[in-house]
């Protein structure tokens, strides 16, 4: 009997080391291609040769300084006064010999240290292990810790494999949320996705029908993006035109279209070609701006021929940057050998300001929101820009979502005059963690950004690219797969529509992101939580200026895509798992204390014609106005005075009005009678 009590206690007692000891880094032999790691200013890839073990390692290559290598953020994933074993499996690729580096960054109150280092003299002949044991102590507030290899002189690659932070786990971690929907921030004008190229796959897709439910009923799409082929290819206009027909059948609504232009045709291009370039000159040397604005001009009414009406256009995709695809480069302000962004948009506002309905113009749409401020700070009239637009290539990585914090606060600061719109951003898609980091960046631009729109760039694309992979279309067994990307975009672009707002929202722990988003009936509220981090986060949500009368909760996990897991409970803690995302999808009423909630919340009395909460002279005078009036009018913000509604003001109205004559609700006023 003792015997079995001491292996009962052993069995418990190491059990329990086995959960809470485990390696915290992620992705550690590379099967997932480099998700999870990053470089020191050089690049990184993985090959299936050489490999310590399994079918990967990684490589780091375009090495120009020893300090140059491969890492791994340990925020969160580390437990300050904990002891760790690190090791890593390291070989050279073009040196015969060299010495190779195991390395800890940290960034605390007292500043980066290296407060780890090990190495070891590396082949290229035989895989060699660096290790040693690491305990994280930190003085204030951590801010930054890496993991990483270094070492070799300049020039020389190497290959990483097996790497182990082996330790304890992080515990839960308990904090506390608060949405005040009563604090409001930027208007939303959608969430959206472009379809610039594989449209044909899209329309002769034997499972298009499927498709067409998943990337636009499902996702809930607001923008759809494409490009301008007027003159190009007249088969992709009419590609587009069958897409967007079939997504607003799905949706059940209209869709609002973006168009943007990668190049005006080749007759207008100063290398005749669509292909790089910039805008041709005329036979004085003076750039073709009028000939290219009139270009666009006849796009829009070839589109709306379709019946493609275009709410958003960008008039050219990634001005400052010369592709080896359809572009046109542009610079700033003229030059002898660009054609000026500023010179050209002014003709093209000139002549879209002219037509009837004529759409939103946005502009730049640069490369990253930091080479749009020279274009930007040089255009002539701001006044017929409805918004900034740009792209996320140039600012930093969609591996390290937080790398833009910064630069999209100051961005935000320094360009609040008009909207913001980031309307073309891609990374990886292929694992979870690429998800994890979309829901990252998505947050980060809604929030730190104040965006008022964000554009995923391929919602459809040859396998393994978008937000879905198409296989080959014309195979009759042509299928598809969901990306995950796809899910963590969903808790978005499912959950936000044209016309919300962001709503106040905040969490005490920095490792939960929240935001908030209100309906403009203030009827739905979505709170979207992003838990990067490797330990669990319990968090009771408190509300302000809202009643929830109840609600949904939407997760997604390693395991989960977006799964509806029960409803919703104040008073219950929220529960988000380690590298977890989640929706809550909630009904409410908002409190009602001022005269113009009640109109906005639809309570205003029918006789009350003037909107002031109450039923008197006023009102009497307003329908004296129309006496005997047939079709009569309602003067905005008036009621109108045809209150039994049989398009004529006689004694029938005025009966209805002395009905609640004096009649009153407003909050602000106790004496008031509902």
């Amino acid at each position: 009997m003792q015997n079995r009590w001491i292996i009962l206690l052993a069995v418990f007692f190491c059990g329990g080391l086995l959960y809470a000891d485990a390696n915290v880094l992620i992705n550690s032999g590379f099967e997932n291609g480099t998700s999870d790691w990053l470089d020191r200013n050089c690049s990184i890839e993985t090959v299936s040769s050489p490999v310590h073990s399994g079918s990967s390692a990684g490589r780091t290559f375009d090495r120009t300084d020893t300090w140059q290598g491969i890492r791994q953020s340990m925020m969160d994933k580390m437990v300050v006064g904990q002891t760790y074993q690190i090791s890593g499996w390291v070989r050279l690729e073009n040196a015969a010999s060299a010495t190779v580096k195991l390395t800890v960054e940290k960034t605390d109150g007292s500043g980066t240290t290296y407060p780890f280092s090990r190495d070891a003299a590396v082949t290229n002949s035989a895989w060699v292990q660096i290790s040693g044991v690491y305990t994280l102590n930190v003085s204030g507030t951590l801010t930054g810790l890496y993991v990483y290899f270094e070492g070799p002189p300049s020039g020389v690659s190497f290959f990483v494999d097996d790497v182990s932070v082996y330790g304890p786990t992080p515990p839960p971690v308990t904090t506390t949320t608060h949405v005040d929907p009563g604090i409001r921030h930027q208007t939303i004008e959608g969430i959206g996705a472009a379809g610039g190229w594989y449209g044909g796959w899209l329309t002769a897709h034997p499972q298009k029908a499927a498709l067409y439910n998943l990337l636009f009923h499902d996702l809930g799409l607001d923008i759809y993006r494409i490009r301008n082929t007027y003159g190009i290819d007249t088969n992709n206009m009419s590609t587009d035109d069958e897409i967007i027909t079939q997504a607003q059948a799905a949706l059940g609504r209209p869709l609002k279209v973006m168009i943007s232009s990668w190049s005006p045709q080749a007759s207008l291009k100063s290398n005749g070609s669509t292909v790089a370039g910039t805008l041709a000159k005329n036979v004085s040397g003076q750039y073709r701006y009028a000939d290219f604005a009139q270009w666009w001009l006849d796009s829009l009414n070839a589109y709306a021929a379709l019946g493609i009406t275009a709410e958003y256009i960008n008039m050219q995709n990634e001005a400052d940057y010369l592709a080896t695809w359809d572009s046109c480069k542009f610079t700033p302000a003229e030059t002898a050998d660009y054609a000026g962004y500023n010179l050209a948009f002014a003709a093209l506002a000139d002549l879209a300001g002219s037509m009837p309905g004529a759409p939103k113009l946005l502009a730049p749409e640069t490369v990253g929101f930091g080479s749009s401020k020279a274009y930007i700070n040089a255009l002539i009239d701001k006044t017929p820009l409805y918004a900034y637009a740009h792209h996320l290539y140039g600012d930093g990585s969609g591996a390290n979502p937080d790398g833009y914090i910064l630069g999209m606060t100051n961005y935000a600061a320094a360009y609040n005059d008009k909207p913001r719109m980031q309307t073309e951003y891609s990374s990886d898609n292929a694992y979870f963690t690429d998800a994890i980091n979309l829901a990252l960046l998505m947050h980060n631009s809604l929030v730190y950004e104040s965006a008022a729109a964000y554009v995923y760039w391929d919602l459809f694309w040859e396998t393994p690219g978008g937000l879905i992979s198409l296989e080959w279309p014309w195979n009759p067994d042509a299928g598809y797969s969901i990306r995950p990307v796809y899910y963590a975009f969903k808790h978005y672009s499912a959950f936000i529509d044209a016309d919300w707002q962001r709503a106040a929202a905040s969490t005490v722990s920095p490792q939960l992101r929240t935001s908030a988003y209100i309906s403009p009936d203030n009827r739905k509220l979505s709170v979207i939580f992003v838990n990067p981090g490797y330990s669990e986060v319990q968090t009771t949500v408190s509300f302000s200026n809202v009643s929830i009368l109840g609600g949904q909760l939407y997760r997604t996990s390693e395991t989960e895509n977006c799964v509806l897991v029960g409803s919703f409970s104040p008073a219950a803690s929220l529960v988000a798992p380690a590298r977890s995302i989640i929706t809550l999808s909630l009904d409410i009423e908002p409190p009602i204390d001022r005269c113009a909630d009640v109109q906005s919340y639809g309570y205003r009395l029918p006789a009350d014609l003037n909107g002031d909460c109450r039923v008197n002279l006023p009102d009497l005078i307003l329908l004296s106005e129309q006496w005997l009036w047939p079709d009569p009018i309602a003067m905005a913000p008036n009621h109108s005075p045809d209150l039994v509604a049989d398009s004529q003001i006689d004694l029938a109205d005025f009966a209805g009005l002395c009905i609640q004559w004096l009649a009153c609700n407003d909050p602000e006023d106790p004496s008031c009678t509902w």
